[in-house]
């Protein structure tokens, strides 16, 4: 794996943010040179690994041509984006921003002869389906402007790269979660628990997620920069567990792991939202060659325990 990136050139969009910045660390510990592009609306400056060379650039800046121009990166990962559900409803032309943002990187790319992009997407994009885990072939089910956006962002990846003749690979991420992350119902979960304070619940508690830990995610998309192209398979892999887990389990979980005792808010569901969530990996596991590693208890206890 190291041979593979050693000294190649590699920008990750959203570098600052909880996945990138990760992400921008295991390159770096194999020996990538890493460009950052973050405009730390979301990123935050401590993320930032010293070793890489960082832009503090909006990526529908038009000085990101710039940026192409004097770096001149072999491979760029998309992961800057909106990652809230609840915000793209509240505000569409927000949300819209990243997929606009997102076209000004895929076309700098195709300018400046990049040869693969990395895509990070969701499983959301499958809305609420009826077959679970939930396999690539599913259908897109567009029930909010988070849904349309990153199933827009997909095709704009495939129509540049195929166009283009540039590799690629999308990425559907399942719930992820690890150190840094500071959005989302879990964190906002640890850290009611921690003060001893009530979390907010949606709905009644029996919405399923299915998390999948950062340090898997990190290793789905080295071995996508490693992945070459098989004839007749569309490079769009879920990564996440295909274990289901309610959020009142989640809760309770948490409140064991820290041994305190916390009762969740139950309040009114929200707009937008899926039911039951869990993903199949089986074409991950043919083809990229990747299996998560760490339970939900184990990635649980790693992060609230230090261990």
């Amino acid at each position: 794996m190291k041979d593979d990136i050693k000294g190649k050139k590699i920008m990750v969009t959203g570098g600052a943010g909880f996945i990138g910045s990760h992400l921008v660390d295991r390159l770096i510990d194999l020996g990538a040179r890493v460009v950052i592009v973050d405009n730390l609306s979301t990123g935050l400056k401590q993320n930032i690994n010293p070793k890489a060379v960082f832009y503090k650039l909006d990526i529908n800046d038009k000085k990101i041509k710039n940026v192409f121009e004097k770096e001149k990166p072999q491979v760029v990962f998309l992961l800057a984006c909106n990652t809230k559900v609840p915000k793209s409803i509240e505000d569409p032309m927000f949300d819209i921003q990243s997929l606009v943002g997102n076209l000004n990187v895929l076309v700098n790319a195709k300018n400046n002869k990049v040869s693969k992009i990395i895509a990070a997407s969701s499983g959301f994009v499958y809305g609420n389906t009826t077959k679970f885990p939930t396999p690539e072939s599913a259908p897109i089910i567009p029930e909010n402007p988070y849904i349309i956006n990153k199933s827009a962002m997909e095709k704009y990846v495939e129509f540049f790269c195929m166009t283009y003749n540039i590799e690629y690979v999308i990425l559907r991420y399942a719930t992820v979660y690890g150190p840094r992350q500071v959005g989302g119902a879990m964190a906002d979960y640890i850290r009611n628990i921690k003060a001893g304070t009530s979390a907010d619940i949606y709905g009644n508690g029996k919405k399923t997620r299915d998390y999948v830990y950062i340090e898997d995610v990190i290793q789905a998309n080295m071995l996508a920069l490693k992945y070459k192209p098989h004839k007749n398979v569309t490079p769009i892999f879920n990564i996440g567990t295909g274990v289901e887990t309610t959020l009142n389990s989640l809760y309770s979980k948490i409140c064991k792991i820290l041994n305190k005792k916390s009762k969740p808010t139950y309040q009114k569901d929200r707009k937008g939202e899926m039911f039951r969530f869990s993903l199949s990996t089986s074409k991950s596991n043919k083809y990229l060659h990747w299996k998560y590693l760490n339970s939900l208890d184990e990635g649980l206890k790693k992060i609230l325990l230090n261990k």
